[in-house]
């Protein structure tokens, strides 16, 4: 099983890549994850890895893609792709990588939500200032306003949790990212989940269309 997850910020396709891991026992390969690991193996690709995190700036496609292949492709059978491919050109570098092997995807699943929904979900989230617990205005308050149930410490907005960087987030994703939701229609690989219930029922949703692939 090899497979793609994509959608907006907010659509909560990590959270859904994760349980369908453990649920069908095939690995969970994040972006973040992947450059973590590449960046603390000290190999010549995650030096370069580390250059472009350390100094805040964004992993360029071409490193992005080889970081992908080392880690994921030539290691694992069964993966779920969790942030990556992000732009057309990842996509036709997967595409490549996979074409050598002679595999293919077996699908690319896309978390529907409208922008105004994920702005609602992105902008809610709270964090514990002392032991980092999350927590959500609307969806997953604490029992006491603005205190964490576990520690009793304040609670406050995360910091990439204000509307403008949610905004600017959902653009970069509707300008580079959601275009390859037609580049894999065109394909007949995309199967779209409504994520815009709670979280377990999207589980629900996910888990019924992976069980049919």
């Amino acid at each position: 099983m090899k497979l793609v997850f994509l959608g907006p910020p907010g659509a909560g396709k990590g959270t859904q890549a994760v349980r369908m891991a453990q649920e069908f026992g095939v690995c969970h390969a994040s972006t973040g994850d992947i450059f973590r690991q590449a960046a603390a193996s000290g190999s010549e690709l995650g030096r370069a890895v580390s250059d472009y995190l350390d100094g805040g700036r964004l992993v360029p496609d071409e490193l992005t893609s080889r970081v992908v292949e080392e880690m994921v492709v030539a290691r694992a059978d069964d993966y779920i792709l969790d942030g990556y491919p992000r732009t057309l050109q990842q996509a036709r570098d997967l595409d490549q990588m996979l074409r050598l092997r002679n595999e293919e995807l077996d699908a690319v699943l896309y978390f529907e939500l409208d922008d105004e929904a994920a702005v609602r979900r992105l902008t809610g989230r709270l964090v514990c200032s002392e032991c980092g617990e999350n927590y959500h205005r609307e969806f997953m308050p604490p029992k006491v306003a603005g205190v964490c149930d576990k520690c009793g410490a304040p609670l406050k907005a995360r910091s990439d949790s204000s509307e403008d960087v949610v905004r600017q987030r959902l653009a970069e994703y509707h300008e580079k990212t959601r275009p390859l939701v037609g580049f894999y229609e065109e394909r007949g690989l995309v199967e779209r989940v409504d994520a815009s219930a709670p979280p377990d029922e999207v589980t629900r949703r996910t888990h019924a269309v992976l069980a049919r692939l």
